[in-house]
């Protein structure tokens, strides 16, 4: 019986607090809980556009590209991450002059890429431009030797390959690598 009781007390404590509406933020309470669907829409569009006003007045600079580059280096989007790193590039040399450290940054983030993906020509390129910024600014350092030897190792490809670059770099090994290839042995009788 006081089971009983205790029921029908909790059912109409309950349906009394459902007509006053939970006290007095009740009301407000209803009307959130109805009007939801609405809501939730209007916080969507809201940060939609401003996310959009953010994104035209924002201007490219320099952290933000290495950024982008690195996300995109991450997802193995080597195509996009090369476009931020020169854009980065661009950027630094705008901002910081073409001989700074950051420019330095941005050619050797470029120039492992160039080099992972056998790009040899353009790795050539950018390490022949980072190799003397890095011998500016951390010239006895295991940074600046490892990438002394990463360039050795692109010249050496350049030949290999016989790939022509913009500075004629290699021309004369690769020419007598092709020479030697078109003489033909004397034979001995």
């Amino acid at each position: 019986m006081r089971t009983d009781l205790r029921n029908q007390l909790d059912h109409k404590s309950i349906s009394k607090t459902e007509q006053d509406g939970f006290g007095r933020w009740g009301s407000s309470l209803q009307k959130i809980k109805r009007n939801r669907p609405l809501a939730f829409a209007f916080v969507v569009a809201l940060s939609l556009t401003l996310g959009a006003c953010t994104m035209m007045k924002s201007e490219p600079n320099y952290m933000n590209s290495i950024a982008m580059a690195h996300d995109y280096k991450k997802n193995n989007d080597y195509v996009n991450a090369l476009l931020m790193y020169s854009q980065a590039v661009t950027e630094a040399e705008k901002k910081f002059g073409p001989d700074s450290g950051q420019v330095a940054m941005a050619l050797g983030y470029q120039g492992q890429i160039y080099r992972a993906q056998g790009e040899w020509r353009l790795a050539y390129m950018t390490y022949k431009r980072l190799v003397p910024l890095m011998d500016k600014f951390a010239p006895d350092t295991r940074e600046t030797k490892d990438l002394k030897k990463d360039f050795e190792f692109v010249k050496s490809k350049i030949i290999e390959y016989g790939i022509k670059t913009e500075d004629g770099y290699g021309a004369d090994q690769i020419k007598k690598k092709d020479a030697s290839k078109t003489k033909k042995p004397k034979k001995k009788h």
